[in-house]
């Protein structure tokens, strides 16, 4: 079998080792939100830090193989969509000096490595390897765009999760580590606002690159409607606010249902279709 990682022995280490990184990370982060440990408070930046390192140089040998061109292919966008995640993580601590939501977002993109290096290992090399400006902006706004849709889902739960919890006058452990409702509602709206400028470039980029390729990418097919349809409504959603008055505590269900939908369809086109989009011919 003509498999990427099998073919090449560096590759095949460091793609173990980033899976590693990840679920040590995790567990780093998880000992010091729920135990309080002040070991996995202590060293779980750092390794957060190293984690990062690693995936970037394995991404860089991953694409180093074919001109530092990287294929099209869902596989290679889960393990991307870790790195972006992390990566935006990594920034909201250092920035904001809160490591409170820290296991929640890193558990995800722990997730979506694993799925990306157990897949990567089992099938053949898939996908199209593409060049140019233009695409290679639309894919990497691609990604950013569903890790804030991501970390904007994820904050919506526990910002509902908080909300009852107050509601129900329970403080319990989430009351007790994670930052107030305000902060998280300031923290799901910026990830909003970020997800709609990302999936706006993504869009632009798509329509110039397609335009460059001759309609080599099918434009109607589901999946870039679907990517259409989620960029209205989160263009719509920084207005609702403000506008209509509609609280965040209603738009973190539609934000959650649109980070659920987003998940499984990456999920599914990993295991059934082999690249993003469908090339006509």
């Amino acid at each position: 079998m003509n498999n990427i990682l099998f073919n090449n022995l560096p590759l095949l280490v460091l793609n173990q080792i980033v899976s590693l990184l990840y679920l040590v990370t995790t567990f780093l982060y998880g000992a010091h939100f729920f135990s309080d440990i002040e070991f996995a408070k202590q060293y779980k930046r750092p390794l957060l830090s190293l984690t990062v390192v690693t995936h970037v140089l394995y991404l860089g040998l991953l694409t180093s193989i074919e001109g530092y061109k990287i294929s099209y292919s869902t596989v290679n966008l889960m393990t991307m969509v870790a790195l972006t995640l992390t990566i935006i993580y990594l920034f909201i601590e250092f920035t904001t000096k809160s490591d409170k939501t820290g296991f929640f977002v890193i558990s995800f993109a722990s997730g979506a490595q694993l799925i990306s290096s157990i897949l990567t290992s089992l099938t053949p090399n898939t996908g199209t390897a593409f060049t140019g400006i233009g695409i290679g902006v639309h894919l990497m706004t691609t990604i950013f765009g569903f890790s804030a849709i991501a970390i904007a889902g994820l904050y919506s739960i526990l910002y509902l999760l908080l909300f009852r919890q107050i509601e129900q006058n329970r403080f319990e452990l989430l009351f007790q580590r994670l930052p107030n409702l305000e902060v998280l509602e300031r923290l799901i709206m910026h990830a909003v606002a970020f997800g709609f400028l990302f999936l706006s470039i993504t869009l632009f980029a798509g329509v110039v690159e397609q335009h460059a390729i001759k309609g080599a990418v099918t434009i109607l097919e589901p999946k870039l409607i679907t990517l259409v349809i989620i960029w209205l409504i989160y263009g719509a959603s920084i207005f609702i606010k403000p506008i209509i008055g509609w609280d965040i505590k209603h738009m973190a269900y539609l934000f959650i249902v649109l980070f659920v939908f987003v998940t499984a369809l990456i999920v599914l086109m990993t295991f059934f279709s082999p690249t993003f989009h469908t090339l006509s011919h």
